[in-house]
């Protein structure tokens, strides 16, 4: 059974991600903040984290957590899906996509915004637990 660590201060995107994952045999716990997630992440040594991007304690947590778990030797083989409404809350002249995933902005391996259709959620997160070989 594989562990997810589910980032997200919404309750509700908690639990309705939680609801479609561990009826899907996933292992889930969650955190609402990213503060000492390092550590966090370090005790619970989950097989994927899905990752918000905007917290209330900074609008780019999000950007900032996946850097520093990047940078840890011992984390940054996790794979982190970063979820998020940005594109839909913001005023900004551009949106997020998985062209913005690079080691200095975006280190994290996908990106899905919300809300999320849980068929999707799902296969994103097989492609990131099972990569195809490589030859």
């Amino acid at each position: 059974m594989s562990r997810i660590l589910i980032v997200d201060d919404d309750y509700d995107i908690v639990d309705s991600l939680s609801i479609i994952l561990e009826a899907n045999d996933f292992e889930v716990e969650a955190k609402m903040d990213t503060e000492d997630l390092s550590t966090y992440v370090a005790d619970y040594n989950p097989d994927l984290i899905i990752l918000d991007i905007m917290f209330p304690e900074d609008a780019q947590g999000g950007f900032a957590a996946a850097r520093e778990l990047s940078k840890s030797e011992r984390l940054r083989h996790i794979p982190i899906l970063l979820l998020s409404a940005v594109n839909q809350r913001s005023n900004m002249s551009f949106a997020f996509s998985d062209a913005d995933i690079s080691d200095d902005f975006m280190p994290v391996n996908a990106f899905i915004e919300k809300p999320v259709e849980p068929k999707l959620l799902l296969a994103r997160i097989q492609e990131l637990l099972h990569p195809p070989a490589t030859g």
